[in-house]
């Protein structure tokens, strides 16, 4: 057994549990702290230290996902051996319902339209590069418009009516 960090972490942060584990096994993201389960001794203090009740034993059933995420970013993120700072609105995200697709990962998604936002250490944006973008290391070449287009289009795909047309979901109108 070992404890992992789970879905109410996000945005909360408190990290009284970072100050209460003996063995240092809490790595931190952006918004979301994780434990090591190889690191973590199984002592269960840093469990009731949680003011967001988000660490939980992986014991419990159903936390399978949570187990994947500690162990895929525990071997990413930076250890956490001090409190750090703690976002000022944590008490407003405590307890709020389905923040996992909230977690700030660094992974850029390859499916499209469902990209996870992604930070860079000096400007907190992507950064520009001629002809594109620069996401995670990879540059993306900017799309062009075809020839007497003055637009890009994005979306290959055909429209849902005769009188619209579908983007990322949502049905628009072809009416002014």
């Amino acid at each position: 057994m070992t404890f992992i960090v789970t879905e109410n972490c996000i945005n909360c942060k408190f990290q009284d549990c970072v100050a209460a584990c003996p063995v240092d096994c809490f790595y931190v993201g952006e918004n979301f702290l994780v434990i090591h389960p190889d690191d973590c001794i199984d002592c269960g203090v840093c469990e009731p230290e949680c003011p967001a009740d988000a660490i939980k034993p992986d014991t419990q059933p159903g936390l399978e996902y949570w187990l994947e995420i500690n162990t895929k970013y525990a071997e990413i993120w930076p250890n956490i051996t001090e409190v750090g700072e703690v976002p000022a609105d944590a008490e407003e995200w405590n307890g709020r319902p389905n923040k996992a697709d909230l977690l700030i990962t660094g992974d850029a998604s390859v499916e499209p339209h469902v990209q996870k936002p992604v930070y860079m250490e000096a400007s907190g944006r992507t950064n520009k590069v001629k002809n594109g973008f620069e996401i995670d290391g990879v540059t993306i070449a900017k799309p062009q418009p075809e020839q007497g287009a003055s637009m890009v289009n994005l979306d290959q795909r055909p429209p849902i009516e005769d009188d619209g047309y579908e983007i990322d979901g949502l049905s628009m109108s072809n009416e002014s």
